[in-house]
């Protein structure tokens, strides 16, 4: 298995591109905006397609890194479509997706004679330029086995929670749900403290020695906010998105989950705000301006 292929080539996926170019295989790569595969346009080993059916023929396994839970089922219809294959093709679903599309994909390409992976991730564009990918799976053992080298490229901790497509995605959307409510969380508290006149970085510094420590006060404000850079990698539009999957899932499962909704409420207003197409990182900033605080250059708070 040396031909991976690439539906989607965004921010963490062209990560990964990289990494198994730079490693020998030859990556085909799909993506419907120009500027996203115009890096790799030249690079040895690495082809462009403009069509499903024609970059499917030439991979043993095809990588997606889609928007939405619609994209999912359309270039999943393509792909079955694509058919008959002269070889057999494994679908690794990287997208966080859900769960009713996640099946509804996985029973329309296993119906067409492929194998279908579905395989989430976390750890953000740092963990895909590193190779340091969570890589949550689902699906039957004998793919999960046949495509371990791939998940060697791009993740460190592999990890096969259940034999069902979608249910890496409930998985995924737990985490995501605990990861952003998280940050959220952190820049409501954090105003508080602006606000009484304590600096970012010092309220910071007190959280991780603290019960409130999380992967916001950790990561995510040291990294990204107290360097002025709000350069996360996800926008605050993908964190709404992700959350409100947490939400349907929920309903899906006849699950209860008023605190999802509140952690739903904070990232429909930080888009409704205009924050949108921003780093979710911005919901600092968002919680600031509500303060009543300057946000403006680089202050006594952050310092």
């Amino acid at each position: 298995m040396r031909d991976i292929a690439f539906i989607g080539v965004g921010t963490m996926a062209a990560e990964m591109v990289g990494r198994f170019v730079e490693r020998g295989w030859r990556a085909h790569l799909l993506d419907p905006r120009p500027e996203a595969t115009q890096p790799f346009q030249g690079l040895a080993g690495v082809a462009i397609y403009d069509t499903v059916g024609s970059l499917v023929q030439d991979a043993d396994a095809v990588l997606l890194s889609l928007p939405t839970p619609a994209v999912l089922l359309e270039v999943s219809k393509q792909l079955a479509a694509a058919g008959p294959l002269e070889r057999p093709v494994t679908v690794i679903n990287t997208s966080t997706s859900g769960l009713s599309a996640t099946r509804a994909a996985a029973a329309e390409l296993t119906t067409s004679g492929m194998a279908f992976i579905d395989a989430p991730v976390s750890g953000g564009k740092a963990g895909a330029r590193s190779g340091t990918l969570t890589i949550m799976l689902s699906g039957a053992q004998e793919a999960v086995d046949r495509c371990a080298p791939v998940f060697e490229v791009i993740g460190q901790h592999v990890i096969h929670v259940g034999p069902q497509p979608g249910q890496a995605q409930v998985m995924k959307v737990a985490n995501n749900v605990l990861s952003l409510g998280a940050l959220a969380a952190t820049a409501e508290a954090t105003a508080l403290t602006s606000k009484a006149g304590i600096p970012l970085g010092v309220a910071i510094d007190v959280l991780n020695v603290s019960s409130g420590r999380n992967s916001a006060t950790s990561v995510k404000i040291p990294n990204h906010v107290l360097t002025g850079a709000f350069d996360f990698g996800f926008p605050v539009e993908g964190a709404l998105k992700d959350v409100s999957l947490f939400t349907d899932v929920a309903g899906e499962l006849g699950l209860p989950a008023p605190l999802a909704q509140a952690v739903v409420d904070c990232w429909q207003l930080a888009v409704d705000q205009g924050y949108g197409t921003q780093d979710c990182t911005r919901i600092t900033t968002m919680y600031e301006r509500m303060a009543g605080l300057d946000t403006e250059g680089a202050d006594s708070r952050h310092e």
